[in-house]
């Protein structure tokens, strides 16, 4: 009978603890959740803010090494504390940190009137901001290294942009406790970190000045310069004539071997509105994003103005070709994000010479024997330079 009884009260007890415990999980369920996630999360913010501090010191080389005002001094332990407390040092930082969190504000929308124009103005004041303090920042350097450094601060600006989103969402989350707002957070993490490394990459390439992807539709235009070359310092455009089986070909590019873009869209109406639009076809060439279905380095054709411009350039490409009627083809190489920030690829340098060939092919067949037909590579012309490449 006393064991009947004791082995009743233990079953109660376990029977309270366990409804205790069931109870405290319904109520304390969402808290748990919370604090689970936020200790996932943690590991990631302290990943991005290393990222976001490697950065800074991966373009800090370049410019020391053009500095020789700053790092005259024999290296040693002390050398180092006396130039980071430099006047010099301390401009130089403050220059870095002001484009890192620089910021650009889209025109009013709601009357749309002249937008693009007023995008322009604002993009222009931009570049030419940048340009300048790179300028300053090494003017003795080349000018080709001056415009690798512009892009390598955009580089580390967009890094610096990512640290300060994720780091904001976390700590909201964390002060709020809303598991909801951390949830968006954690469901954005493996692609926060692809672009992170993505740039840091690119941070890199732009340090080194070699090809990147986005680097392709300038190679493919290298591809159709003859053996004399001009440059257009105001468009910061490259742009050279050649003949290919009758036709007449003008092929253009950014200027390089520095990082630029340069102004394709006001060079094609500088150049249409000096012949009358005399042009029987124009072929923009560019890199592309690319599906999850679709491989790297497939090269597509489409009709219309293949250039990831904000706007203003494309807008050109079109208008103009539309006032003239000229047919505009693009040819682009599919690629992913990644690809196109990070150094050229093997594969990506194969279907350079593919598109090569396509567009060979469509001249053939779009333009009549002693045609004129105008190519437009797009794209960041680093490492690439303004000399004429053979097709294979």
């Amino acid at each position: 009978m006393v064991f009947l009884q004791m082995s009743f009260i233990q079953i109660s007890v376990d029977y309270m603890i366990s409804l205790m415990i069931f109870l405290m999980l319904i109520f304390l369920l969402n808290e748990i959740q919370t604090q689970l996630i936020i200790w996932s999360l943690r590991s990631f913010i302290s990943e991005i803010t290393l990222y976001e501090k490697l950065s800074k010191r991966a373009f800090m080389r370049l410019i020391l090494v053009h500095r020789w005002n700053i790092t005259s001094k024999d290296i040693d332990e002390a050398a180092i504390n006396e130039i980071v407390k430099s006047k010099e040092f301390i401009k130089v930082n403050k220059w870095i940190d002001e484009i890192i969190n620089s910021f650009l504000i889209y025109p009013v929308t709601i009357d749309p009137t002249g937008i693009l124009s007023r995008l322009e103005h604002i993009l222009d004041v931009r570049r030419s901001r940048l340009r300048n303090i790179a300028q300053k920042i090494i003017p003795s350097a080349p000018e080709r290294v001056q415009k690798n450094l512009e892009s390598a601060l955009e580089a580390a600006a967009a890094i610096r942009y990512l640290w300060k989103i994720t780091s904001h969402i976390y700590e909201v989350g964390y002060r709020t406790k809303n598991i909801y707002y951390l949830l968006q957070l954690k469901l954005l993490v493996p692609f926060i970190r692809e672009l992170c490394l993505s740039y840091f990459d690119a941070l890199k390439g732009f340090v080194e000045g070699v090809p990147i992807g986005d680097s392709v539709g300038a190679l493919v235009a290298l591809h159709f310069f003859g053996d004399i070359v001009e440059v257009d310092e105001d468009l910061k455009i490259a742009y050279s004539s050649s003949e290919f089986e009758g036709r007449y070909v003008l092929a253009v590019k950014a200027k390089g071997p520095g990082s630029e873009v340069g102004y394709p869209g006001r060079f094609l109406q500088k150049i249409l509105e000096k012949i009358g639009g005399d042009v029987n076809l124009i072929i923009t060439v560019d890199a592309a994003l690319r599906l999850e279905s679709e491989n790297t380095g497939k090269v597509d054709v489409g009709v219309g103005a293949a250039i990831g411009d904000p706007g203003p350039e494309k807008y050109r490409i079109e208008s103009w070709t539309s006032k003239y009627k000229i047919p505009l083809y693009a040819v682009v190489i599919k690629e992913n994000y990644v690809e196109a920030l990070t150094p050229l690829s093997e594969t990506l340098l194969s279907a350079v010479y593919n598109a090569c060939e396509v567009v060979k092919r469509i001249i053939i067949e779009e333009v009549p024997s002693e045609g004129k037909v105008i190519i437009l590579g797009i794209g960041n012309t680093i490492g690439v330079g303004n000399i004429a490449l053979p097709c294979k």
